[in-house]
This record gives C-alpha cells, structure tokens and sequence, in this order.
C-alpha cells in the first residue's frame, strides 16, 4: 500500500474519532507529549521496522484528531455559540465569500469581528450565513457590515431523513443565520480583503459582467458563467436536473476537469519558455500563479484546491527531474487538505471529487487496454468512455446515498458534454479578452453562445430519453462499505490473478444481498402515519408497504417541484416508497378515509381516528379521536377555549409560529408541536 495512503487513511479516521467522541484539549495535549517520547524511544532504541510503522501510523492519528479540536473555532470562548443571543443587539464583521444572487435574496457569508450587548461592543469570532432581501444593495466581498439585531441558530430538521441544513452549514463552521431587510444592515464603504483576493472578485465580477453582455441568452449566460466562474446562482432547477439525470453534473461547477483544459491553456501559451532552464522555472512560476489565481477566481472549492494542488505537484516535478506520480499527487493533496480543514472530509464534492479521480488514476489505464483502435477518432472516444466509465464506477456508491438516483445514459452523456465543454472554455475565455474587440468579440460571443446552447440540448435530449435516470435508489452507510468491497475486491482480483479475490466478492455480493432482502421485507411490511413539519402546509403521509397517500393542501402540490423534494422525496426513496398517490384536503371528493364535519375533518385510517380542525368549535368528545391536528387559522379561539386544552392536540407547520411560542409557553403534557419536537410519526 501506499505509504502517503496509509497516513491519508490514518489521518481521515483520527479526524473522525475526534469529531464523534471529542476529548478535553488537555487530554489531548498530555496524550501528544507521550505518544511523542514513546515514537522518539522506538525510533532512537529500537529501530523495528513494523514497530516504527505501527506508532507513525497512530501518530498520524493523533495529528487528525489534533487538527479537528485547533481548527474547531466553536470551543474559542467569544464564539458566538458561547454568547447568549438574547444578550445581543447588533454585530458588526467582514463579508468573507463572494456573493450570490438568489430568487429573492443575496446570499453572503459574514465572519463575525464584534457584537454588542448591553450597549458595549466586544469581540467575538464565528461566521453567520445573511440572506439579504434582493431590493437591498448588495454589500461587495470584503465589505465591512454593522447589522441590527442577533443572529438565529440554525434549526435542526424536523422532518425524516429531511436534508440536513444545519449540519451542511456546521461543516463550513457556520452555526447562525440571518435574514435581513435594507434597514437591518450597513456598509462602512472600507474594504478589508486583501488583494490577492479582491483582484479574483473584481475579476469574476467584470467576467460575468461579460459574459452576460457576450451571450444574450439567459439559459446559455448560465451555464458559461457556471463552467466559467464556477457561480450557479442563474441556473434554472430544471435544468439543472436535466444535467443531473445526464451525468454531467460535474461540469456546472469548477472542477479537475476545468483545471486541467485551462493548465492546457497555459502550457500551449508559454510552451516556449521551456527550452532552457531559466525558461523552465519561469514557466513554472507563471503557470504557477496564473492557476492559483483561477482558483481564488472560482472560490476556492474543494475539487478546485484539490485539482490545483495536484497540478502544482505534477509541474513541479518536471523542473526537479522527477516524474510525475499520479497516486503521490492525489493521496498528498488530500492530507493537505485535510490538515488545512479537516472538517473537509464530510463534504459531499470533496468525497465524490477524490473517488472519481482515483477511479480514473487507478483503473482508467486497465479499462483502456480491453479495447483497441486503429482510428483516431474512435480511440479517443474510447479513451473518453473509459474515464466516464471508471469514475462513474467510483462515485457511484456515493452517488446512491446521497442523491438516490443513478443516471442510465451516462456513457453516452460525457463524451458529448466532455467535448463540448472541452471546446467552450478556450472559446469563452477568448470571447473574454476579445470583448472590446470590434467585430472579433461579437463573433466568439455568437460562436460560445453557439456551442453552449448545442450543449444545453444534448444534455436535454439525453434526459428526456425512456428511463434516464433509475430513482429511488437507496444505501445505507453499512451498504456503501459492502459495495466499494465488492468492487475493491474485484479489481484486486484482476491485478493479482488470485482466486481467492474472485470467492470474496461472491462472498460480499451474498452478504450484500441478504441485507438488501432484509430492507425489501422491511419495506414491504411497514405502516406509517406521519405528521410533518412544513412552513404553511398541513402534510400527511400515509404510508402502507411500498406506497404513500399524501393528504396535504393544495399549495404543496402545486409547488411539488421544490417542497416535495426538499421535505419528503429522501424520506420515501430511504424507506422504499416507489408509488405516491396526491389527496389535496380541499377540493379532494369524500375519500374512503375521509369524512367532513362543520369544523373540519376526520380521517380513519389503520384503526386511527384523526381529527382535522379546520374552524372554531366549542367542545370535541376526546373519546372519539386518537389525534387532533390544528390547522391554521384556528389557534386564536383555541387560546380562549379551556375546554379543548385536554386533547391530544398536534400543532402542525400549518400555524404561525408567533401563535405557536405564545401557546408553547402554557401547553398542555399532550400537545405536541411539530416545530420544535419534529415530525409527529406513527408506526404499526
């Protein structure tokens, strides 16, 4: 095994560890100075080669579990997870990430300098994400703020398998957010970011300025700008899932891919400074800083940092006589990155943005050699489906647990998408230099919006092909293990020409297959009723077996696109629901299940009497329902009437909130309420 993939491994699990089961930082310390003597005392005295190996792989260990507790900036004492909100009027910080341009806000990242609490500022540290209403002006990067009011914590989800915001943002070590109108916040007009920084932004703004000026089309000017910039704040979501269902995600955000066609760039423009040596150090100190800069240019994502930092190692190997080592490169470049940030680890596209490229490092060549072709043309095909080939291979596991799909045609999706992007990034970085250019910058921006659009075709062509993408699909963690044994195992096999790979393989297929029987059987025999959690909807599942009956109002279903996939799809593609069935509580005919009273509803279902309380009403028998869920509009004659107060009553996402804390505060023990104890489920 490799030696940097041995200490990459050991350095990820003590970033785990630590990260699951934290320990005093004095633990941690005392802890460090013995394993310290103890590796010293092996290394002086002993000299055992396995020995040695053992305790620099727990040192390795100890070095993640270490670089998780320093660059946990939530233990700093003035974070502001250890400031009461409710002690603080207003904060004041630096805007530290390039703004984004939403729907109906601008969406910016602000790193915490000060805070006031009882009309003195003091210093505190931590990042709050601001979404800032869209009339407002948009503070620039750098920007310094003073904003009104207390940052919220990010709330935890209270829906089933519901993605899991507050998490996703704890990663990037943001606990708080902040939603703000024009009068909420000011600028001082001082820029605190330094240039190396705030030439990228200018950059990236004059380049999208460009762009949108170049292409006149919205669709076209969103993808270019994506591919670009690596800025996806004008996607449409349906397009976007048209690239998606293709399997051709990859190429809307900067990535290797992107790195290596603009390393071409640079070594085809300054392929003449390599015939000497000084020309060769020259060579690498431009390349150098002009890929550094596209990186800070696109945001510095992590398959940006990680192409770079690859790149770097394999240009700096030529000059120094060494060559280049593709596994050093990539197993290095994540140690480093994980040193800087170790928090990286749990970052869906640096886990996908590594499997895919040490499938394409490790079993391209292999899969490259079955075939053979005499053409040109027809061999670089091959060498592309190849690629596509291996990394869907990698990533797929992944890709099954966190987004439940798998794209059907991907191998006929990349080699269009891999060579239509490969052609518009020379092209839109040309119709950029050319802009000011009579005539020559009006025609590449016809030619890039040309290639973009004949992009945004095929890949809308692919997804609307029979079956595109197999949904549904679902892994658990235990089942990504078994299947990346499988295919671990199967590889091994073929390099080593051993049977006894081949017997465990079947041996983990067979216990794959038994576990996935078991989630068959399970989801076959589930009953479930669920109450969710949805800001101004009442939503029911229903769930009997493989299918779901939705109860819901009417407005969910018309915005299904985008509440049915952010609340509910994960949830039912986990729990192996394949069929849904609509029944909107308002201009639905009587169903089966449900009967209509003068103040609301009463739905009976598997044995359970529910009451939907739609309109004021003076006494309910609480003999008669097992649950009454309040719906909007009801809550204040409910504040008035002790007579209900004893029920089973569930307060659903359908109410105010300001209703809800004001009755939270003098509940009864049988209420239950949705927004702060999460969806209300029911299994038989």
């Amino acid at each position: 095994m490799n030696p940097l993939l041995r200490y990459t491994l050991a350095f990820a699990f003590g970033i785990l560890i630590l990260n699951q089961w934290p320990v005093p930082s004095s633990t941690l310390f005392i802890s460090g100075i013995l394993l310290a003597i103890f590796w010293l005392l092996v290394f002086v005295r002993f000299r055992h080669r396995f020995l040695l190996g053992g305790i620099t792989l727990i040192v390795f260990i100890y070095l993640g579990g270490l670089a998780t507790v320093v660059k946990n900036a939530s233990l700093s004492p003035n974070h502001l997870t250890q400031i009461t909100p409710s002690s603080i009027t207003a904060y004041r910080g630096l805007v530290e990430s390039f703004p984004e341009t939403r729907a109906k806000t601008h969406r910016i990242v602000l790193r915490v300098t000060h805070v006031q609490t009882k009309e003195q500022w003091i210093e505190a540290t931590g990042k709050v994400q601001l979404y800032i209403d869209k009339q407002a002006q948009r503070p620039a990067f750098g920007a310094k703020m003073i904003v009104l009011g207390a940052p919220k914590a990010v709330e935890a989800p209270t829906n089933p398998n519901q993605f899991d915001f507050r998490q996703f943002l704890a990663y990037k070590q943001i606990y708080h957010q902040h939603y703000l109108r024009s009068s909420d916040f000011g600028t001082t007009g001082k820029n605190a970011a330094p240039w190396y920084m705030l030439l990228p932004y200018h950059l990236s703004e004059w380049s999208d300025h460009t762009l949108k000026k170049a292409i006149p089309y919205e669709r076209e000017y969103a993808i270019a700008k994506a591919m670009l910039l690596g800025l996806r704040d004008d996607m449409e979501p349906e397009l976007t899932q048209a690239y998606s269902a293709a399997g051709a995600i990859h190429v809307l955000s900067v990535s290797g891919f992107h790195i290596g066609v603009f390393v071409a760039i640079i070594a085809f423009l300054l392929q003449k400074l390599k015939t000497d040596r000084r020309g060769r150090w020259l060579y690498l100190g431009l390349t150098f800083g002009i890929l550094w800069f596209y990186a800070i240019l696109t945001g510095l994502s992590a398959p940006v940092v990680r192409s770079a930092l690859m790149f770097s190692l394999f240009l700096l190997a030529e000059p120094l006589g060494k060559k280049p080592n593709g596994e050093n490169a990539l197993f290095g470049s994540a140690l480093v990155l994980l040193a800087y940030d170790p928090l990286l680890i749990y970052s869906v596209s640096f886990q996908l943005s590594y499997a895919a490229l040490a499938g394409i490092i490790f079993w391209q060549p292999t899969v490259y050699q079955w075939f053979s072709f005499n053409d040109w043309l027809v061999d670089k095909l091959w060498g592309l489906t190849a690629v596509a080939l291996t990394a869907q291979l990698a990533t797929f596991p992944l890709t099954v647990y966190y987004f439940h799909q798998f794209p059907t045609y991907f191998l006929l999706a990349n080699p269009i998408v891999v060579a239509l992007s490969t052609a518009l990034i020379p092209i839109a970085l040309a119709a950029l230099a050319l802009t000011n250019v009579p005539f020559l910058g009006a025609v590449f921006g016809w030619i890039i919006t040309g290639v973009t659009w004949l992009l945004n075709q095929s890949v809308v062509w692919i997804e609307q092909l029979p079956h595109s993408t197999l949904n549904g699909l679902s892994f658990t963690p235990v089942e990504v293990g078994i299947v990346y044994g499988i295919i671990g195992t199967l590889i091994i096999g073929w390099y080593q020409r051993e049977l006894f790979w081949l017997r465990a393989a079947f041996t983990l297929s067979i216990v794959f297959a038994i576990v996935q029987g078991i989630n068959v059987y399970q989801h076959q025999t589930q009953k479930w009723l669920v109450i969710h959690d949805i800001p101004k909807q009442t939503v029911i599942s229903l769930i009997d077996g493989p299918t779901a009956t939705i109860l819901a109002d009417s407005s969910f279903f018309s915005a299904q696109t985008s509440s049915y996939s952010f609340y509910l799809k994960n949830f039912y593609d986990v729990y192996g629901i394949r069929h849904v069935k609509y029944l909107p509580l308002e201009t639905s005919p009587d169903d089966a299940r449900i009967h209509r009273l003068s103040f609301g509803k009463v739905m009976v279902w598997n044995g359970q009497k529910m009451l939907l309380l739609d309109q004021p009403t003076q006494a309910i028998p609480p003999q008669l329902f097992n649950q009454v869920i309040v719906r909007k509009g009801v809550l204040k004659s409910l504040i008035a009437n002790t007579t209900l107060h004893s029920l089973p009553l569930v307060f659903d996402g359908s109410s105010p909130r300001f209703y809800l804390d004001k009755l939270r505060n003098n509940s009864h023990p049988t209420w239950y309420f949705t927004h702060e104890n999460g969806a209300l489920i029911r299994s038989f």
